[in-house]
């Protein structure tokens, strides 16, 4: 290959030779090594199946460190890290599946120094399929909000967000509006919804107040979700209307009861389209949250935000998908 003509990096003009290994620029004359050495510190390669066995098999960095006498722990720990983050560093093209999609989003509450943070988890899952794809996290401090939302869902690409037919998430403030700017077709948790009841059934609830009555509001939400017969349905939302204004629940339940009410359509979204099996819970986020509990538990990670976002990320990206039924 010919050289001769080679521009300078620095100005874009004409170099000329320097020595033996070293060219200048004719303008700046700046000169440069055509072998450059490499700087830093020598890096170690890390085998590809470390983070396999860490992020799929449950494997702590202490029992893979086991097997190596060459270095002490935290170097290990060191490597790992610099491995992980060499892998975050290349793009991340999910597989996502072809055909009319469905968003599932969830927020996963942390606690950093005292103040809450929430990792925003996003998979999308096809009508026909049974596994949902998870998209990059996002982790923000403060509250979770409808405004967050947006910001994530922002980072979707356009052709996939067009392809999106529903959305399935906890009944949060500004969800029913990011759904209709986004002409997506809106259902509502029932597991959220249900646990805010909070119905120990087979126990004595003796600091609960109003336990029978809860029970029954728990019963009648419970049945208003799935009712597909029009009178009785009518029966549960009229007696839930009057448990809602009376004394017998206590102010928190019957907020509970006003809020569902309020967005009952919304929770029987699946029913009004069955084609599209829309699932009625976000509990593949759950499954998510679980694994990655269990993972940060025995790498010991996660202590601070930035490394928080990197473990669920590598998790993410390695396992790809979990099961998601109708």
């Amino acid at each position: 290959m010919n050289f001769k003509h080679v521009k300078s990096p620095c100005c874009g003009v004409k170099s000329r030779r320097f020595g033996g290994r070293r060219r200048q620029c004719t303008k700046c004359k700046k000169t440069w090594s055509i072998r450059p050495k490499k700087r830093g510190r020598p890096q170690h390669r890390l085998a590809l199946n470390r983070l396999d066995k860490v992020f799929l098999q449950n494997f702590s960095l202490k029992q893979l460190f086991t097997k190596r006498s060459q270095v002490k722990l935290p170097a290990y720990r060191y490597r790992f890290r610099q491995r992980l983050e060499k892998f975050l560093s290349a793009p991340h093209n999910p597989n996502i599946p072809e055909g009319w999609l469905i968003l599932i989003a969830d927020g996963i509450w942390f606690r950093f120094e005292g103040k809450p943070w929430v990792l925003y988890l996003a998979a999308l899952k096809s009508c026909s399929g049974r596994s949902a794809v998870f998209l990059k996290p996002f982790l923000f401090p403060g509250k979770e909000g409808g405004s967050k939302w947006q910001i994530v869902f922002s980072e979707i690409p356009e052709e996939i967000r067009r392809r999106t037919c529903a959305l399935v998430v906890d009944n949060l403030n500004g969800m029913q509006m990011i759904a209709r700017d986004n002409n997506w077709l809106l259902q509502l948790c029932h597991f959220h919804m249900l646990i805010k009841l909070k119905v120990c059934r087979k126990r004595i609830q003796r600091k609960l107040k109003g336990g029978s009555i809860r029970e029954e509001i728990f019963d009648l939400v419970s049945y208003a979700m799935r009712a597909r017969d029009p009178q009785k349905l009518n029966e549960a939302l009229n007696r839930l209307e009057v448990l809602s204004k009376g004394d017998l629940a206590t102010k928190r339940i019957r907020a509970t009861i006003r809020d569902f009410l309020d967005c009952f359509g919304y929770y029987r979204t699946y029913l009004d389209y069955p084609n599209l099996e829309l699932p009625t819970t976000t509990n593949t986020m759950e499954s998510m949250w679980s694994v990655l509990r269990a993972m940060l538990r025995h790498s010991r990670a996660g202590s601070n935000p930035k490394s928080l976002l990197m473990w669920a990320e590598g998790l993410i990206r390695v396992k790809g998908s979990l099961a998601c039924n109708s």
